[in-house]
C-alpha cells in the first residue's frame, strides 16, 4: 500500500479527543445527564439519511450500523502506538485548554483523568507554565468553579491554581507548546519538575491535579504515571485546541504505524490522473522538480475540505483532482458564491462547512447524475458530503468508519 501526502493531515490538529456523536448539549448542562455517543449516533442513523454514518449503513440494520461504527474506532485505538481511553458510562465531560467542557467519545490516555463527569467531590490543582500565556491555571480554576455552580451534583468542591516554571527553557517568554513538550519529554526536566510539585503540594489536601496538554511528544505516559506515582494525586491533561501537542502526537502515532506495516510513503502532490472509462490507472505526482506515475488497482481520496484543498471553488465548485462534483443537502453545487452557502450567524450551523463528495454504501464517490464516477475509486473523511466536521462532534468518528469501508473496499480490488 502506498500513501501520497503533501502535507500532515487533519490529524496534527487534534484535539486529544475522538468524538463520534453528540446531542446538542452546552457545558451549563448537567454533566453526569449526558447521554452515551451511542444514543446520538442511533439518532443520526436515524433521521439524517445523507450523513455518512447512514450512507455506509445502508443495507444494515440500527444495530448492524451502530456496532460496525463503534467497532471502527475500537480497532483504530487498540492499532496505533498511542494509548486512547473511552468510557461506558456515557459521553465524557472533557476540560480544554479553554477552561470550557465538551463532551468526548475517545481521548487519549493521559486526558482520561480530566473527565469531570467521573469527578467525586474533587478537590482540584490547575497548573499552568510560565511562558505559556495560552493556558492559564486561574482562568481555568475561575471558568469550572463557575461551570460547577450549574451542576445539581458536587464534581468539584473547590480548585486551586498555580503557575510554575518548565525546567530546561525556564525564564523565557512566550514559549511554544512543542518547545515545552520536548523539554518534559527529557527525564531530568520532568523529575525536576515533579520535584518542585511534590514540594509546593507538602501540607495541602488536592486529590487531582490538572495540567496543560503539554507533558511530552514521545513520553506522554511515563510523565503522567511518575507524577500520579510521586504526587499520589490523580493527574491529567486537558484537551487541546489546534494546533497542538497532542495532534502531533496522534500524526506521529499514524507514521509510526505506516512504518512498522511498511507502507510506501511518498511526499508529493497529486496533480493528475489516467483513466480508462470508468477505471483509474494511475496518479500524477509532484514532488519539488520531479514528476511521477504511480499506478494503483485501486485509490482512495482523503482530501479534507476547504483548508486541505479537498474542496475548491474557482469558476464553481468542484474536488480539483478528479473534477468531482460538490453536493450540498442533496443538491448539487455549482456556480453558487460563498454569500449563498453562509448563515448571517456565526454561532450556528454553516451549510458550506456540510459540502462535499456524494458517496454511495461502498464509500465510492458519485458523479453529478448520481452514478460511481470510477469503479475503483474511494473516498473518506472531512471531503464528504452531509455532516459538519466541525461543529457536530463526529469528524474523528466519519473519518475512521468510512475509511474503514473504503479501505476495506479498496483492498478487494488488489
Amino acid at each position: 500500500m502506498t500513501i501520497v501526502a503533501r502535507a500532515p493531515g487533519a490529524s496534527a490538529l487534534n484535539s486529544g479527543a475522538w468524538d463520534l456523536a453528540a446531542t446538542s448539549r452546552s457545558s451549563t448542562e448537567d454533566w453526569a445527564e449526558w447521554p452515551e455517543a451511542k444514543v446520538a449516533l442511533r439518532e443520526i442513523l436515524r433521521s439524517r439519511e445523507e450523513h455518512p454514518y447512514s450512507v455506509i449503513g445502508r443495507g444494515l440494520g440500527l444495530d448492524e450500523s451502530s456496532d460496525f461504527i463503534h467497532q471502527a474506532l475500537e480497532r483504530a485505538a487498540r492499532t496505533l502506538p498511542l494509548e486512547m481511553s473511552s468510557s461506558d458510562s456515557g459521553a465524557m465531560a472533557m476540560v480544554n485548554d479553554l477552561g470550557t467542557v465538551k463532551p468526548s467519545a475517545w481521548v487519549q490516555s493521559s486526558m482520561r483523568e480530566a473527565d469531570l463527569r467521573s469527578w467525586r467531590r474533587a478537590k482540584a490543582l490547575v497548573v499552568g507554565f510560565e511562558g505559556f500565556p495560552k493556558f492559564r491555571g486561574e482562568f481555568i480554576r475561575r471558568s469550572l468553579l463557575e461551570q460547577q455552580e450549574k451542576q445539581p451534583f458536587s464534581h468539584l468542591e473547590f480548585a486551586g491554581s498555580l503557575e510554575m516554571a518548565v525546567p530546561g527553557v525556564s525564564g523565557r517568554a512566550s514559549l511554544t507548546a512543542v518547545e515545552i513538550a520536548e523539554a518534559l519529554d527529557r527525564e531530568e526536566n520532568f523529575v525536576a519538575f515533579g520535584q518542585e510539585l511534590v514540594g509546593y503540594l507538602e501540607g495541602k489536601v488536592y486529590d487531582r491535579i490538572l495540567l496543560p496538554p503539554l507533558l511530552g511528544l514521545e513520553n506522554t505516559r511515563h510523565i503522567v504515571e511518575a507524577l500520579g506515582k510521586i504526587t499520589k494525586l490523580k493527574v491529567a491533561e486537558t484537551l487541546a485546541t489546534p494546533m497542538s501537542v497532542p495532534g502531533l502526537r496522534l500524526h506521529r502515532a499514524i507514521e509510526r504505524f505506516f512504518d512498522h506495516e511498511s507502507f510506501e510513503k511518498i511526499e508529493a502532490e497529486a496533480v493528475g490522473f489516467d483513466a480508462e472509462g470508468r477505471k483509474l490507472k494511475a496518479l500524477y505526482l509532484h514532488s519539488e522538480e520531479q514528476r511521477h506515475r504511480l499506478r494503483a488497482s485501486a485509490f482512495v481520496l482523503a482530501g479534507g475540505k476547504y483548508l486541505g484543498g479537498g474542496i475548491k471553488r474557482r469558476r464553481q465548485w468542484r474536488e480539483p483532482l478528479f473534477g468531482l462534483p460538490i453536493w450540498l443537502e442533496g443538491k448539487l453545487l455549482k456556480h453558487q458564491s460563498m454569500p449563498q452557502v453562509t448563515r448571517r450567524d456565526p454561532a450556528i450551523s454553516q451549510p458550506f462547512l456540510t459540502a462535499g463528495l456524494r458517496i454511495n454504501s461502498f464509500a465510492q464517490p458519485l458523479d453529478g447524475d448520481g452514478q460511481i464516477a470510477y469503479d475503483n475509486l474511494f473516498a473518506a473523511g472531512a471531503i464528504l458530503t452531509g455532516f459538519n466536521p466541525a461543529q457536530e462532534h463526529c469528524a474523528a468518528g466519519v473519518s475512521i468508519a468510512t475509511g474503514a469501508v473504503a479501505g476495506r473496499h479498496a483492498s478487494a480490488l488488489s
